[in-house]
């Protein structure tokens, strides 16, 4: 058993070793390869390796390196021992000279596919390796790191080795992040120094395919990829990349399921569309999306799929293979059929389709209309690889007046196929858990900024927290690196959109939220007379992630949470247990983030919680009676306040004023009747210096020292006593 516990990843070392030792651009980077072969454990080739491409259709392309004589390269030659030199052959010089001109140049000249394959593959082992601790491809370094670091856990290693050890990682790292950057961004500028004229970039569409692959590697490696391409082609190339591909876009012309309460769809249990009553549900389901009704030029060819494959194979299915052969249907039946059928082809593409695109000459130029023949082959994925290309685009690069300018059609277009793909509910058509439904939740996210304008901010947020309402769940931990199951793979994509639209609109989330939790306390004023179920609705299965949100919001975007302090506390407030906070437990134990403000401050003894609002207002949470009470306290925003410790009085400061408050509240007898908050005192502070004002970690705090006294401090340590 212990010999074959180490077999095993000695197996799976020799395997990587030999990947990453035929991938690797051998010749480019001299010091890159020493490093390779002496710290990274990879082996040098000594003749050229035939590489083959297995297409879809299930044919091999074979290509021979040296079938061709090899033209000089104008590089170093190389590099060759003098006491070996002397004694090798001369045709072993040639072999060796002809390795390192095909692994530093004809390697990346023989077919964008190939490109693609070999730099995902590259980029992704190389990724994987680096995020673990001092790996090598080496097995004996393997089993030293390994008892390394179970030494480090028994403590059984003095300081120097462990520095060392150390020092070793951090080359060993060093070293795949060079690896990594060269095949991301420098080979094609490497590859034209070392004489290439004919350099055959990766295929944008198949990096767009596996935008969303299921292996967390595979996605980084093939983002990366494709951001970086996006960026070497410069603004014209992204430009003729919007012009071929514009035309595949879907156009949804009819309107998306109509926008009721939160709660209706998610009692009915209708993911993810949240906000779509029963009859508007079954109405959108019956709306099939009509295929685009665009031609291609028959002069230009796709820029994703510029010098693909060399073989020339198409996939030639026809739209006979999904007609329906059931004597017993009408032949209208058998086209509802058919047309169903070829809507599921135009959503769910294949990641590995490499059998390039369609003929021109299968279109039909005059009418405008795709010919039943070359439906499947032309219409086959092309609208979902539209729709990933151009978001990326546009999230990338839309800021820079490349077409997705404010108003703009193909910032319209972009922006409703992505929320046509997030809000469709789950259909043959398009399943919930899909990669291309993956790919526009996380494009959402990155091009928020983009998409804003011309998206129901409301029904997205919704649509996002009800695929992380399981986050528990499904994925505890949004680190995993192996393949998670779909659901929880869309439920971590919906949890890292969500955290990209609270960076880039932090205002704009935390006031849709508010709203959400406002129409929600109606509802649940209301729950009993409407016989409804709120424990289902969207708002209440996702408070963990509402929660994880507000603590990134408050640790990240600290202004925005300032000027909107009340709303905050509101979502705050809806997605905590209460029941903590009636019994006694400080505000600061059950959601510690919050506190961190002077704007809040939580009284144990009477169960109330004070929040300054940047209007000037006070929001007094009652806890024990579910009442909210605002006060018009100050003219100018509210810096801090506190409750005095036996809960009887409160105190307001306005920087923006200069002036401090008190307050008390009264009630009626034995607690009867609505409760009355009025000002007792109020008192003039000494201004604050504008360095103070423009700094919030500097702004001054309220602290009681008795019941009736309070003080104010101030940044510089200065103090200045008030009382009640």
């Amino acid at each position: 058993d212990l010999e074959r516990s180490i077999e095993v990843p000695s197996q799976t070392l020799q395997i990587g070793q030999l990947v990453m030792s035929v991938l690797h651009s051998w010749g480019l980077d001299p010091a890159l390869d020493d490093t390779c072969v002496n710290l990274l454990g990879m082996l040098k080739p000594r003749v050229p390796p035939a590489f083959g491409l297995v297409t879809k259709s299930g044919f091999m392309s074979l290509f021979l390196p040296t079938w061709h004589p090899v033209k000089d390269s104008g590089g170093p030659p190389p590099a060759i021992p003098k006491h070996l030199a002397q004694h090798l052959p001369p045709e072993m010089v040639m072999l060796q000279h002809a390795t390192q001109v095909f692994s530093s140049r004809g390697h990346w000249e023989i077919s964008s596919a190939v490109t693609t394959q070999h730099l995902l593959a590259l980029v992704a082992l190389a990724n994987t390796l680096q995020d673990r601790n001092a790996a090598t491809l080496t097995p004996l370094k393997e089993r030293s790191r390994r008892v390394h670091l179970n030494n480090v856990k028994s403590n059984a290693v003095s300081q120097e080795q462990d520095a060392e050890f150390r020092h070793e990682q951090s080359r060993i790292k060093q070293g795949w992040s060079t690896l990594t950057a060269l095949h991301t961004v420098q080979l094609p500028d490497a590859v034209a120094k070392a004489g290439s004229t004919s350099y055959q970039p990766p295929l944008l569409e198949i990096l767009a395919r596996r935008w969303q692959n299921r292996c967390q590697e595979v996605r980084d490696a093939a983002q990366a990829i494709l951001k970086t391409e996006l960026v070497r082609i410069g603004k014209p190339g992204r430009q003729r990349l919007i012009e071929e591909w514009s035309p595949h876009l879907p156009t949804h012309s009819d309107p998306l399921p109509a926008s009721t309460t939160s709660t209706n769809n998610t009692i009915n249990q209708q993911p993810p569309a949240n906000y779509t009553t029963n009859n508007k549900m079954s109405n959108g389901q019956q709306q099939q999306h009509q295929p685009i009704n665009g031609t291609t030029n028959p002069t230009s060819n796709n820029v994703g799929m510029v010098n693909g494959n060399s073989n020339g194979y198409s996939n030639n299915t026809s739209g006979d293979r999904y007609q329906q052969h059931s004597s017993t249907n009408s032949t209208q039946h058998q086209i509802l059929q058919q047309d169903m059928q070829q809507g599921v082809e135009d959503y769910q593409f294949d990641e590995d389709n490499l059998d390039g695109v369609a003929p021109a000459s299968n279109l039909s130029s005059s009418s405008g209309i795709v010919s039943d023949s070359s439906r499947s082959t032309s219409g086959s994925g092309h609208q979902g690889v539209a729709i990933i290309l151009l978001a990326v685009i546009g999230a990338q690069h839309g800021g820079q007046d490349e077409g997705f300018a404010l108003g703009s059609s193909l910032a319209v277009r972009t922006s409703k196929a992505l929320a046509h793909l997030l809000l469709s509910p789950a259909s043959s058509r398009l399943p919930l858990h899909t990669p291309l439904r993956r790919a526009a939740i996380d494009l959402i996210g990155r091009g928020f900024p983009v998409w804003e304008p011309y998206l129901d901010v409301a029904k997205v947020v919704i649509a996002l927290l009800e695929l992380c309402a399981d986050t528990n769940h499904l994925a505890p931990s949004m680190k995993y690196g192996l393949p998670l199951v779909p659901e929880a793979d869309s439920c971590r994509t919906a949890s890292q959109a969500l955290t990209h639209i609270a960076a880039a609109r932090p205002n704009v989330l935390i006031t849709s939220m508010a709203r959400e939790v406002a129409r929600y306390n109606t509802l649940q004023q209301n729950a009993q007379s409407l016989q409804m179920n709120l424990h289902l609705t969207t708002l209440f299965r996702a408070k963990t992630e509402i929660l994880r949100l507000m603590e990134y919001l408050i640790q990240h975007h600290r202004a925005s949470i300032m000027q909107l302090m009340v709303e905050v506390m509101d979502i705050i407030l809806h997605c905590v247990d209460t029941g903590h906070l009636r019994g006694g437990r400080p505000l600061a134990e059950v959601f510690p983030a919050v506190c961190s403000f002077s704007q809040v401050s939580h009284c144990p003894n009477t169960r109330r919680i004070a929040t300054g609002a940047h209007a000037g207002t006070i929001a007094l949470y009652d806890l024990r009676h579910s009442k909210c009470q605002v006060i018009n306290a100050h003219t100018g925003a509210v810096t801090a306040v506190a409750f005095s410790p036996d809960g009887k009085h409160l105190t307001s400061y306005s920087m923006v004023e200069n002036k401090l408050s008190f307050w008390q509240t009264s009630t009626g007898i034995f607690g009867l009747g609505a409760s009355q908050t009025k000002c007792t005192k109020s008192f003039s502070t000494v201004p604050v210096p504008d360095i103070v004002r423009l700094n919030p970690q500097r702004f001054p705090k309220l602290v009681w020292i008795a019941n009736k006294t309070v003080v104010l401090m101030l940044a510089d340590g200065t103090e200045h006593r008030f009382n009640a």
